[in-house]
């Protein structure tokens, strides 16, 4: 008797050992959890270019005209500012992407707005603004059109 009596107080002492190293060493601390707050939402501001004309070429030859829109979201603020700037730099970039990625549609045969497409006009637009400037380009298709010389 005097045997279950002396493991049964070894066992509570064990466990109540336990029960000590968990609650203090092992427990996280109340109120000591790290509390990390949001940085505020910077609305989106919209930079809208003109419909740009892109003539698509086979062996030489126009063969149809696309119209094209792009819309460019940026955060508002400086980065919407630089990007008023920075315009026609841009246009510039996205019309010499466009005419390469057009071009080479007639070996893909994907369409005219795929996300492929709006992805190198996001990577374009960040090499001449910054990667934190540009939130995203939305390429839409107005209308494709053949030449009236064909």
């Amino acid at each position: 008797m005097k045997k279950i009596i002396l493991v049964l107080a070894v066992l509570l002492l064990l466990g109540g050992g336990a029960a000590a190293a968990w609650w203090f060493f092992f427990k996280p601390a109340d109120g000591a959890e790290d509390v990390v707050e949001a940085p505020p939402e910077i609305p989106s501001g919209y930079l809208e270019f003109a419909p740009m004309v892109i003539p698509l070429i086979k062996e030489g030859v126009v063969t149809h005209h696309v119209t094209v829109k792009i819309i460019v979201e940026v955060p508002e603020g400086d980065p919407l500012i630089n990007t008023e700037r920075w315009k026609i730099r841009l246009r510039n970039d996205f019309m010499a992407e466009l005419h390469g990625l057009y071009n080479y549609r007639y070996f893909t045969k994907e369409g005219y707005a795929t996300p492929v497409i709006q992805n190198r006009l996001v990577i374009v637009a960040q090499k001449v603004m910054g990667k934190d400037a540009i939130r995203g380009v939305e390429l839409i298709v107005e209308g494709i059109s053949k030449p009236s010389n064909s």
